[in-house]
């Protein structure tokens, strides 16, 4: 008989996308304060190197690789199904490592960011695959905040209606995703609205330590140069902003340079930080240091040495932990993606963000910040402005954030209440 309850996380991870680290992170960091003794199995896409980062005797690493969705979650769980109807010998489900992992577990959480989404129909054998084994083995599944739809598309909205419904509870991230929701005709119990679990997020959660000497050489820097009375920006960008942008024949990187340029490097202070990180990889996905070592060699291949001695570069894997710590010492953050705005705007720090989508406006408005948020269907972009605005209207910024924060956390908490009623 279990004496503590036992929860499985889907969507989330610790090692590359940082975003993702921040909901998994936070998910088990307030669970556990209901619950201190509960144990996590958690489905990751980068197992291998998560399991490298977690040491916690109560977190168990699975894999959750799109081979192994397919082969392990749901052809195991299909099987075990089987031969549980079947009355087979326990002995024989033994090999069904994942799908007894998934059975035994009390719930099921799915974090992941954004789902059944029209135009992303290419990810919905995953969105289906992350929660269906779960269903067919009658875990409850519980979606935390994220965004979902529209669903205009037809299999969109057929197979959201049907995988939705089976879900105990839909918390959907934004006023866009709870109207796009309604489309569905769900039951009313089901979906509810909420904010990012990220909101939540304390220094005590974080489950790894990543380049701590590094990231201490970075920090004595920081502060050296708030010393001397500079303004600290700290620019975050996206690998992925930058590809989109680039089909629009749009400099990202030289917009960037350009907005560097026009702060005054006897003024500032820029710290370029990435919040996906896969150091020692050449793969574009979920890896910012990428594009932050290209922003480093246009730097450097700058005429002006002022600008060149005016920035520092992280190119090597940090964690929420980190990103938290060094946003909290800037003026101003500068970013693309989407958690780093959150650790912004949950620091009450001066934000900026360059995004894609409606997920970026809504929040930033939520803070009464919709002003400071550029999108990549625009043709012209007055980085720079908007920076120095920021800067000068920091005091001002610092108390409206401060002023919303309150009704964003209790938001963010409801997804927990909830939860409780699954593991008592």
């Amino acid at each position: 008989m279990k004496t503590h309850p036992i929860i499985a996380i889907i969507g989330g991870t610790i090692w590359g996308n940082r975003g993702a680290e921040a909901m998994l992170v936070s998910t088990i960091g307030r669970i556990r304060q209901d619950f201190p003794d509960a144990e996590f199995n958690v489905f990751s896409y980068y197992p291998d190197q998560d399991r490298n980062l977690i040491s916690d005797p109560n977190i168990h690493i699975h894999n959750a690789t799109p081979l192994s969705l397919v082969f392990n979650h749901f052809l195991g769980a299909l099987i075990r199904r089987l031969y549980t109807f079947l009355r087979i010998e326990a002995c024989a489900l033994r090999c069904l490592t994942i799908a007894n992992t998934i059975e035994e577990s009390d719930l099921l959480l799915d974090i992941g960011g954004i789902t059944f989404s029209d135009g992303r129909e290419k990810f919905l054998p995953f969105n289906i695959l992350t929660i269906w084994p779960a269903m067919i083995l009658g875990t409850p599944v519980v979606k935390l905040a994220q965004a979902v739809g529209p669903f205009e598309h037809t299999i969109n909205r057929a197979l959201a209606r049907y995988f939705l419904t089976r879900c105990k509870q839909v918390f959907v991230r934004g006023e866009s995703s709870a109207c796009h929701i309604t489309r569905l005709n769900l039951p009313p119990n089901i979906t509810s609205p909420a904010v990012d679990i990220a909101f939540l997020y304390q220094p005590a959660f974080s489950l790894s330590a990543e380049n701590t000497s590094r990231v201490s050489t970075v920090l004595e820097r920081i502060r050296q140069e708030k010393g001397n009375g500079k303004k600290i920006v700290i620019i975050s960008p996206s690998i992925l902003i930058d590809r989109k942008l680039a089909k629009d024949s749009i400099d990202y990187t030289g917009m960037l340079l350009s907005t560097v340029s026009q702060l005054d490097t006897n003024r500032c202070f820029f710290v370029f930080m990435p919040n996906a990180t896969r150091e020692g990889s050449l793969k574009h996905h979920n890896n910012d240091i990428l594009i932050i070592d290209r922003i480093r060699q246009r730097f450097e291949n700058s005429l002006d040495l002022s600008l060149q001695s005016a920035a520092v570069f992280i190119n090597f894997d940090i964690n929420t932990s980190t990103i938290r710590s060094l946003i909290d010492q800037a003026d101003l953050l500068i970013t693309s993606r989407y958690h780093a705005m959150i650790s912004g705007l949950a620091l009450a720090i001066p934000t900026i963000v360059i995004g894609w989508g409606h997920k970026y406006q809504e929040t930033m408005m939520a803070f009464g910040q919709s002003q400071y948020v550029l999108n990549t269907s625009q043709t012209e972009f007055d980085l720079a402005g908007l920076a120095i605005h920021a800067l000068d209207h920091s005091a001002q910024i610092r108390k409206e954030l401060q002023r919303h924060l309150p009704d964003i956390t209790q938001l963010a908490e409801k997804q927990f209440s909830n939860i409780r009623q699954y593991l008592k």
